[in-house]
């Protein structure tokens, strides 16, 4: 996996949880509230004992996963999902052998399929979603044979169990296809929203999203991760004698220098104007001296305008520091001290 896929996938996950908790909980609420309805519904009107049972127990449920996840014993997506395999395998079943198919169990099963692909994503919405219609079609088939052959209007029968079956079909490919179209769209305008306009390298906005990922492999497996801050010497001289559109190819050549020499797993970022971050994982100091050695031959053989172009570095690995923060800070006074030498030695 490339640092885009990477960086396009833990936005999406950072950005996702958010909008599908909300939805999460809208939907447990509402199911909680219609549960309830349900039940004192069953318990004024009707003395069938399984009717009332299925629908207390789906209230009794809700509340002591909410609990739980109030609690933070369970994850939103735990209390979630428990919830769901009752309503589906266990209330679902149960329904339909009290209603039939000519009840309101069909459109009730509608509603839970809507709810299934508002809540859920990825492996569990596949997993989830393929076991529901699959215990559907069964249920649907059982109530076919049992109850149509002694239904009053048969072909009446037969047009409403076709229009379900429709319904359920173009309501699951309606509603995935839209989901894929979206995802679609969507990480389109994200690659290009990570994207500087000059140099094309990752913005400084998603720098954040890339050390969350980084740490989190520095937390789970100890594999160290070093930052490189490159800046381009006396760029403010060029600008000054040259103007900013040379300025501007000044920049992109030493940012293409720079990506051209990365591995496909790391993350190289425009930091400032004319710095450049480079976050590259399990590094050593070996691997880090052979990839500067490239970064300045690959300046020399390419960054030539009217002068020659050249950039002074610094950097820090994770191990040696307490923080993320601290990382940074080190690269950037390591940078710093090297530029100050530099002036030094031009001055001299």
């Amino acid at each position: 996996m490339d640092s885009e896929q990477i960086l396009l996938k833990m936005y999406k996950k950072q950005q996702y949880d958010v909008s599908r908790e909300k939805m999460q909980k809208i939907v447990m609420l509402l199911s909680a509230g219609a549960s309830t309805c349900a039940t004192a519904t069953m318990i004024l009107f009707y003395n069938g004992m399984l009717d009332i049972f299925i629908w207390a127990g789906a209230v009794i449920l809700a509340g002591v996963v909410i609990l739980l996840y109030r609690l933070k014993v369970f994850s939103l997506d735990i209390a979630c999902i428990s919830f769901m395999v009752y309503i589906c395998f266990v209330l679902m079943p149960l329904f339909w052998y009290i209603t039939g198919i000519m009840g309101s169990a069909p459109y009730v099963s509608i509603a839970v399929l809507v709810a299934i692909l508002s809540m859920f994503a990825g492996k569990t919405l596949k997993v989830l979603l393929f076991s529901y219609l699959c215990l559907l079609f069964a249920l649907t088939v059982f109530s076919a044979i049992v109850e149509i052959p002694y239904t009053a209007n048969i072909p009446q029968s037969i047009y409403t169990l076709i229009a379900y079956i429709i319904s359920i079909l173009l309501i699951s490919s309606y509603m995935l296809s839209k989901q894929k179209k979206f995802d679609q769209l969507n990480d389109h305008f994200l690659r290009s929203s990570f994207r500087d306009e000059l140099t094309r390298l990752f913005n400084r906005k998603v720098l954040d999203i890339i050390m969350q990922y980084e740490e989190s492999i520095y937390q789970e497996n100890k594999g160290d991760y070093i930052l490189i801050m490159f800046d381009v010497d006396e760029f403010k001289k060029m600008n000054d004698q040259h103007g900013h559109v040379y300025g501007d190819i000044v920049l992109r050549n030493v940012a293409k220098c720079i990506n051209d020499k990365v591995r496909s797993s790391d993350f190289v970022v425009r930091y400032g104007g004319d710095e450049f971050l480079v976050v590259q994982s399990y590094a050593t100091d070996e691997s880090l001296d052979a990839f500067i050695q490239r970064i300045e031959e690959a300046m020399d053989a390419s960054c030539y305008l009217d002068i020659k172009v050249s950039a002074s570095y610094g950097y820090a690995a994770r191990s040696e520091c307490e923080s993320p923060e601290e990382v940074l800070a080190l690269a950037d006074k390591r940078l710093y001290e090297k530029k100050e030498a530099l002036c030094s030695k031009n001055t001299e």
